[in-house]
């Protein structure tokens, strides 16, 4: 019994090492066999590619879904929302390109150059992908790139649609063109599938439109609709093609084509939208407008339309604006915005047509009010944000410089009066402000009543039992949707903005955005005067009552008129009133300091707007009162400014050329510059700049002591200049060893040369003249890599800033991640990039310590990333840039 047991013990066990033992010859990627075949391409399929297909599918979905439509523009033929939006689906994209990696590191059957499992080439596909929706088009482009070097199917085509588009998001129109040429000449060869073909058009189209060339791009999205598959994308490319029409004005193809729209019964929503484009789709040179007014009347009219009744009244005022009634406009406008109820965009739109209506008169107090509601509403993501919100900024500043003025101007009528009248006109001021204060609070009451009868319904309908979406809060549109209600409910609508509860929203003057061009410091004059509007004694306390008091208030008034005038000449371009603000600062303060500056810009807009007999009058008077000035030299003689421009810019150029000879080593190139520069009239912190050169140079070629020497004269005379600090940190930092290591590493201007470097046995090319990457391969275990990164990216800001350098931080392995920071032309410039990196301050030494930095070339870059040659890679970086 026992030993039968033995013998069926040890018959069990074969079956268990036979499947051991074919699971290890089949796991195999270099035995090119129909078992290994299979074995890599199920276990590729069906676990690491399926989860990072899925994850792609997801973060593209959602960024879908974030995506707003702006139909007041060409609708976006591909949905990639904003920065903000991308920042979300970051996660889906790094474990995307996290498990295509690990398909292609233990699946890929690549023997003796020619690849096996049909899923590789899928997989780089991902990783180029997940790389163009993190907006790292540089290594979206060099993964598509490597797919056309390396494969013969038809992912290389579809790559190269992608690279095309990688292009277009760069703005780099030319090298997209000619992929569409060579994409031409495969859709001739009948090489591309259907859906290739749709892509590719598609991103020819919006090659097209974003540079306004529409009519090549209606006859792309012609080309390209029929090989939509989805009825849905159908009608959306249908909508844009009516739009392309309508904005390049070929009015009949637009209505003809937004019908079409309606024919393929579109959601609800676009057709609405497509109607409104017909209404406003007819040409004014063979009118309609009545016809088309009464079709929009009769919209209005529907039932159904009642949820778009703002967008609605929109198009009528639309309407009047093409028919130049600007008084119908600003009706219609108005009634836009009062039957809005839950659309923040259109409320948005309609405000910033009357602000711009209101702006072009120029009325800049009423556009300043629109405006403000306009950017209160009006979403981030669209397209021309930041230019409203930088004209609102504008008008804000106007608005409060004037208020300045006018609460100066009553103060000083103040100071002349008896205090009983002070007191009389004081008491009737604060009345007034009470009576306004009550009819706001009764209004935002009634406002807070409505909400919170609305967040009642909302909490009405959730509790019915709808729970439809994820069980996430922030997954849960149904609820995200009550929640908004509710805080609404309590608190109103608010900007998006941190401490909102406990910020002071009381506007106080003196905050007028100085942050922009041309205006001078009014803060510190500010900073003495006390708000209360309520208060009695707020009132009293300001007024001007000694000769200090009165003339601290009429430099406060002068300063709002110079710098509003500053704004009309800068912000606006509007010289009438730019010549009325200077005006009224040379004839109300003269003596004052902003007289002779407001005399010179008067001089010059008037002479700008024709008035030469007045620019005369204004220049005799400036050369009276100031003819030793540098404005009146200006004046006097046409060539000065000119001489002075060209000193200043050979001094840069000077600067230029002796900071890329310090970095080369060659070091009598600071020398003969500086002596050069001794000779010119260069600002004072060129010349800071430039003596800190030198001195650093005089440490690489000088005597230890004429190092020291320089470097504490510039400490000595360019305190209060942005190189002080780092000179005197340095200084601070010699001793005795640090001049030997100098000495060291110095000698006579030129001995630094670069080496003959002989060649090495590598699979990496050394390109010192290709395009460059730095790279820094962090432990991710040690370190945030996202920390590193931010501080990668404040040098970059700072050091590099016209650069426009790129940093992107992506998955290597399960340890490591890369930061690429990204173009250099050429070695010098990586090295030199590579140096200032590492010697700043803004990465930490545990930082330093934590991640492995060098820089690589471009077509090196493919093969360190994707074959993980980091050990080939650093014997090969050691041998030809040690140098470092």
């Amino acid at each position: 019994m026992h030993f039968m047991n033995h013998f069926l013990l040890k018959i069990s066990r074969w079956p268990v090492i036979l499947l051991v033992l074919f699971f290890s010859w089949a796991c195999s990627t270099q035995k090119d066999s129909f078992v290994n075949r299979a074995f890599h391409s199920v276990n590729a399929k069906y676990n690491g590619f399926f989860n990072a297909r899925e994850s792609y599918k997801e973060g593209v979905n959602r960024l879908s879904e974030l995506h707003i439509d702006n139909y007041e523009q060409i609708l976006s033929i591909f949905r990639y929302g904003t920065e903000h939006d991308v920042s979300a689906i970051s996660g889906n994209m790094d474990i995307t390109y996290e498990k295509a990696s690990l398909v292609i590191r233990r699946h890929s059957m690549n023997i003796r150059g020619e690849e096996h499992n049909k899923w590789i080439d899928d997989s780089y596909f991902l990783i180029g992908r997940s790389h163009f929706f993190k907006r790292d088009y540089t290594l979206a482009i060099l993964t598509f790139e490597y797919i056309i070097r390396q494969y013969d199917t038809q992912r290389k085509y579809d790559s190269k649609v992608w690279i095309a588009k990688s292009y277009n998001q760069q703005q780099r129109y030319e090298q997209a063109m000619r992929m569409f040429d060579m994409l031409e000449r495969n859709y001739r060869d009948g090489v591309l599938t259907d859906e290739t073909v749709a892509l590719f058009r598609k991103a020819f189209a919006d090659h097209y439109i974003r540079q306004e060339k529409y009519e090549l791009a209606a006859a792309q999205l012609e080309k390209g609709i029929p090989y939509e598959r989805s009825r849905r994308e159908r009608s959306r490319l249908t909508f844009i093609q009516a739009q392309v029409y309508h904005h390049s004005e070929q009015y009949a193809l637009a209505q003809q084509t937004y019908q079409k729209v309606l024919n393929m019964r579109p959601d609800r929503n676009m057709a609405f939208q497509a109607r409104i484009g017909m209404a406003l789709a007819y040409d004014p040179s063979v009118g309609g407008a009545a016809r088309i007014r009464e079709e929009l009347m009769d919209m209005l009219g529907e039932d159904r339309n009642r949820m778009y009744r703002d967008q609605i009244y929109y198009a009528l005022a639309q309407l009047a604006m093409r028919q130049n009634n600007e008084q119908e406009a600003i009706r219609m406008y108005n009634r836009s915005v009062e039957v809005s109820e839950d659309n923040d965009v259109q409320k948005a739109l309609s405000f910033l047509r009357l602000g711009e209506i209101y702006f072009d008169h120029p009325d800049y107090e009423r556009a300043n009010i629109y405006y403000d509601s306009s950017v209160t509403y009006l979403p981030r993501s669209y397209d021309n944000y930041d230019k409203v919100s930088r004209r609102q900024q504008i008008l804000s500043s106007l608005s409060q410089l004037s208020k300045v003025i006018a609460r100066e101007d009553s103060l000083q009528q103040l100071a002349a009066m008896s205090p009983e009248e002070q007191l009389a006109i004081v008491d009737k001021i604060i009345d007034d402000l009470r009576e306004q204060e009550r009819l706001r609070q009764e209004a935002e009451r009634e406002r807070m009543q409505a909400m919170r009868d609305a967040g009642r319904m909302a909490r009405q309908t959730r509790g019915m039992g709808d729970h439809g979406g994820s069980g996430w809060y922030f997954y849960n549109q149904t609820t995200i949707s009550n929640g908004k209600m509710e805080f609404f409910g309590r608190f109103g609508e608010r900007p998006l903005e941190d401490l909102w509860r406990i910020s002071n929203r009381q506007m106080i003057a003196g905050d007028f955005g100085m942050d922009m061009p041309g205006f001078e410091d009014m803060e510190a004059e500010e900073d003495t005067l006390e708000v209360d509007e309520f208060d009695r004694d707020t009132y009293l306390r300001n007024i001007p009552t000694t000769e200090e008091k009165m003339l601290a208030s009429k430099k406060r008034q002068m300063l709002a008129y110079y710098n509003m005038g500053m704004i009309f000449r800068d912000q606006l371009s509007n010289k009438d009133f730019a010549i009325g603000s200077f005006n009224s600062v040379v004839q109300g303060f003269p003596g004052m300091e902003k007289e002779l500056p407001s005399y010179y810009h008067m001089y010059f807009l008037l002479r700008e707007r024709g008035d030469i007999s007045a620019a005369e009058m204004v220049k005799n008077s400036l050369m009276n009162l100031y003819p030793d000035s540098e404005y009146a030299k200006i004046i006097g003689d046409p060539g000065y400014a000119d001489r002075v421009r060209s000193r200043q810019r050979r001094a840069e150029d000077l600067y230029r050329e002796a900071y890329n000879a310090f970095f080369a080593g060659r070091y009598h190139v600071i020398e003969r510059n500086k002596q050069a520069l001794d000779t010119l009239d260069a600002p004072r912190e060129l010349k800071a700049r430039f003596a800190y050169l030198h001195a650093l140079a005089m440490g690489k070629t000088e005597k230890n002591a004429q190092f020291y020497n320089e470097l504490k004269r510039v400490v000595d005379e360019f305190d209060g200049t942005p190189i002080h600090q780092p000179a005197s940190v340095l200084l601070a930092s010699l001793d005795v060893s640090s001049f030997d290591m100098l000495a060291e590493e110095g000698g006579e201007p030129g001995s630094r040369r670069r080496r003959d470097i002989e060649p090495i046995e590598s699979p990496f090319n050394y390109s010192p003249d290709a395009v460059h990457f730095f790279v820094f391969v962090v432990n991710s275990n040690k370190t945030d890599p996202d920390e590193l990164l931010g501080a990668i990216r404040t040098f970059n800001s700072e050091a590099y800033e016209e650069k426009g350098l790129s940093a992107s931080n992506i998955f290597y392995d399960e340890n490591k991640r890369l930061i690429t920071v990204t173009n250099f032309q050429g070695k010098e410039n990586g090295l030199n990039y590579f140096r200032n990196l590492i010697a700043s301050e803004k990465i930490t030494e545990d930082q330093k310590a934590s991640a492995e930095p060098f820089i690589i070339s471009v077509d090196n870059y493919p093969m360190f990333f994707q074959e993980r040659e980091i050990e080939a890679y650093r014997f090969f970086f050691d041998h030809y840039y040690s140098e470092l």
